[in-house]
C-alpha cells in the first residue's frame, strides 16, 4: 500500500513537472501543509471508534498521519521543479514541516510570516461592503517562537514577531472575512512591496482556508467552482503585465479551461492516497462535517444550521431536523448519483 501511495504521489510530480515556467513574469506557488492528525479527527469520530483505540497521531496539530508521511517525502521532488527563490510559511509546525525536507536537500532559508497562518474565509472576502474591525488583529497574539531544528531554517520576519489574533466569539460571517482581510491583504502587500514587477519565483507554505484567501485576493475571483486545497496540493499563479495574477495551477494539476481538472477535484477527495475514492471514504470524508455544522450541539441538524436545499428531501422521517444518518445519506445519494457510474461503490478519476 504505501508503495501504491507514493507511486500516485510520483505521477502528480511528473505532472507538475510539464507545466513550463520559463515565461518572465513573478510565480507564486503555494502549498497546503501534509495531512495532520487534526485533519482526520472528524473522521475517526464519524466512524464511532473508541477514543482508546485511536492512534496518538489522531487529532493532533503537530503530528502527521502515515499518509501526511508519505506526502511530506514526496514535497522536495515536486519543489525542485520550480527554483524558488524565495520561501515563507506559517508559524504552524506543519507548514514548516511540509517543506523543510526540500529546505534540507537544498539548503534554503525561509522566513516566518503569521499572516500564513490558519483563519475563517471565504468568499465574501472580496466584498467592498465589509465592517472595519474595530479591534488590533496584526500582532495582537503572543510572540512566535521556533523549535531548535526550525530555528536553524526560518527566520521571524522582523516585522512580525507575534501572531495575528482574530477574536471568533460572537462574530458573524461577515465579521470574520472583514478580520481575514485585514490579514490577507498584508501578504498580499508584502508580495507586491517585494516581488510585484519581478520575475521571482516564491513559495508560500500554509492552510487549506488561508490558502484560498490568499487566491481570492491575488486574483479577485470568489473561486466558485473550486474546491478546497489538498493536503500538500499546490497553486500557482503568474504575474501578468497589467499587474494581475493568472491562475495556472491548483491543486497540483493546470487548469482546464480555466476550471479545475478532474484530476484535482479527484486529488481532494482521494484520502488515503491509494489512487480510487470508496463509497465509505467519500461519505466519511463528507459527513464529518455534521458536528461543526451542529452549531447547539444537540445531535441534529436545523433547516438554518444546515444551509442548503437539500434538507427538505434529506429529511426523510419529517421532524424538521436532520440526524446524523439522515445527513450521510446526502452523500451516499451524492456518490451513487454524481461519481459512481457503473455502480461497483468506487470511484475513479476517469468515471466521471
Amino acid at each position: 500500500m504505501l508503495m501504491k501511495k507514493i507511486r500516485i504521489l510520483i505521477v502528480v510530480a511528473s505532472v507538475l513537472s510539464g507545466v513550463s515556467t520559463s515565461s518572465a513574469g513573478l510565480k507564486i506557488y503555494y502549498i497546503r501543509h501534509a495531512e495532520g492528525g487534526h485533519n482526520v479527527k472528524q473522521d475517526w469520530e464519524y466512524r464511532k471508534v473508541p477514543k482508546d483505540q485511536w492512534p496518538a497521531y489522531v487529532g493532533d496539530h503537530n503530528a502527521f498521519t502515515p499518509k501526511g508521511l508519505v506526502q511530506q517525502a514526496a514535497v522536495a521532488g515536486q519543489l525542485k521543479k520550480f527554483d524558488i527563490d524565495f520561501i515563507a510559511a506559517s508559524p504552524a509546525w506543519r507548514c514548516q514541516n511540509t517543506i523543510l525536507p526540500y529546505m534540507k536537500e537544498t539548503g534554503s532559508k525561509g522566513e516566518i510570516w503569521p499572516e500564513l497562518h490558519e483563519l475563517s474565509a471565504n468568499a465574501l472576502i472580496l466584498s467592498t461592503d465589509l465592517p472595519v474591525p474595530t479591534e488590533p488583529i496584526l500582532g495582537a497574539g503572543e510572540p512566535i517562537e521556533l523549535p531548535p531544528e526550525e530555528a536553524l531554517y526560518f527566520t521571524v520576519r522582523e516585522d512580525g514577531q507575534r501572531w495575528f489574533e482574530i477574536s471568533r466569539s460572537g462574530a458573524d460571517r461577515e465579521q470574520l472575512n472583514a478580520a481575514a482581510r485585514v490579514v490577507i491583504q498584508r501578504v498580499v502587500d508584502m508580495i507586491q512591496d517585494r516581488f510585484g514587477g519581478t520575475d521571482k519565483t516564491i513559495l508560500l507554505s500554509g492552510h487549506g482556508s488561508s490558502g484560498q484567501a490568499v487566491l481570492r485576493m491575488l486574483t479577485q475571483d470568489p473561486l466558485d467552482e473550486f474546491s478546497g486545497i489538498a493536503n500538500t496540493g499546490i497553486w500557482m499563479v503568474e504575474e501578468q503585465p497589467d499587474g494581475s495574477f493568472k491562475l495556472i495551477l491548483y491543486n497540483s494539476y493546470p487548469l482546464e479551461n480555466g476550471k479545475p481538472s478532474a484530476a484535482s477535484k479527484f486529488a481532494l477527495m482521494d484520502t488515503n492516497g491509494d489512487g480510487q475514492v470508496t463509497k465509505a471514504e467519500y461519505v466519511a470524508r463528507h459527513a464529518s462535517g455534521f458536528k461543526r455544522k451542529d452549531k447547539n450541539n444537540d445531535g441534529f441538524l436545523s433547516s438554518d444550521e444546515h444551509g442548503h436545499s437539500s434538507f427538505k428531501g434529506a429529511d426523510k422521517n419529517k421532524d424538521n431536523q436532520l440526524s446524523e444518518e439522515e445527513y450521510a445519506a446526502i452523500f451516499e445519494e451524492q456518490f451513487d448519483h454524481s461519481y459512481d457510474k457503473n455502480g461497483d461503490g468506487i470511484y475513479t478519476v476517469g468515471e466521471r
